[in-house]
């Protein structure tokens, strides 16, 4: 497997974005270095450009550096660090037998609206399904077939009803037992999967270092279980894990144990033909 880490937006100050940087800097560290490349993240906030994505700019950028490097790749590869929306450029090594499989807290549907520009993490799995022409216009579009959201919780009734329509098998975090996931991606009928690990998934209790904790999430054993059941017996595309922010460095150390685990599994199921 190969690894992408996208690290800190360079030039941004702000908490949230240091956070982030600190979080892939400290799991690229346990990662093996002939086998990582840091993907260069453009400095400044961005800017919207009138689109329904706040910014656009930036998140165009980096999801074109992923989806190049992914696209040179001769291994499936894992991108780690940044937020949801840095799954979007990895997209490119799916085609139409993959299977696309979101294990996360949240649902990445939030609606679309130029008038009401969204981040790109809140709408990213949106922003694959259902989208304007000139949005990421290099990315393949997924059909909602093939889609699996797994370990949701407290989301909007508006994103539960348009999941609905869109015809995405999402299960809750509830619902969402290792055979539950297995069952859905076997209904996808695809011979290959595509994983996006988002930390939010995780029970507070487990991860510290989470931007917005949401209490009654997986613990650590319960996610590696479901991406086991996610990939059994189908070849790994590639996969994202994104979330992860320290709220200090030093105190990121005490919740690798849990996500080093997770890249564990996932490279364990790369290794599978």
């Amino acid at each position: 497997m190969q690894f992408l880490v996208v690290g800190q937006w360079q030039g941004s100050a702000s908490s949230r974005a240091m956070r982030l940087g600190d979080g892939a800097s400290a799991i690229a560290a346990d990662l093996p270095r002939a086998s990582t490349t840091v993907v260069a993240v453009p400095a400044g906030a961005g800017d919207r450009l009138e689109t329904a994505v706040a910014r656009y700019t930036s998140v165009l950028a980096v999801a074109e550096r992923v989806a190049e490097e992914t696209g040179v790749a001769s291994e499936p590869v894992l991108v780690v660090g940044g937020d949801g929306a840095s799954v979007l450029g990895a997209t490119v090594a799916l085609d139409t037998d993959t299977a696309f499989v979101r294990i996360a807290g949240s649902s990445g549907y939030r609606a679309l609206n130029r008038a009401q520009p969204v981040a790109a993490e809140t709408a990213a799995l949106r922003l694959l399904v259902d989208r304007a022409d000139d949005l990421f216009p290099g990315l393949p579009t997924l059909s909602p077939a093939s889609v699996v959201l797994a370990g949701v919780r407290g989301i909007e009734d508006a994103e539960s009803s348009a999941l609905d329509r869109a015809g995405i098998r999402a299960l809750d975090v509830d619902a969402a037992t290792p055979e539950a996931i297995a069952a859905a991606v076997d209904a996808t009928g695809a011979s290959s999967v595509f994983v996006h690990v988002d930390l939010d998934v995780l029970d507070p209790s487990e991860v510290d270092g989470l931007l917005e904790p949401v209490p009654f999430g997986l613990d650590g054993a319960g996610l590696v279980e479901r991406v086991q059941a996610a990939t059994r017996g189908r070849r790994l595309a590639g996969a994202a894990l994104t979330g992860f922010a320290p709220v200090d460095p030093e105190r990121a150390v005490d919740d690798l144990g849990v996500i080093l685990r997770v890249v564990g599994a996932l490279t364990s199921a790369s290794r599978v033909a």
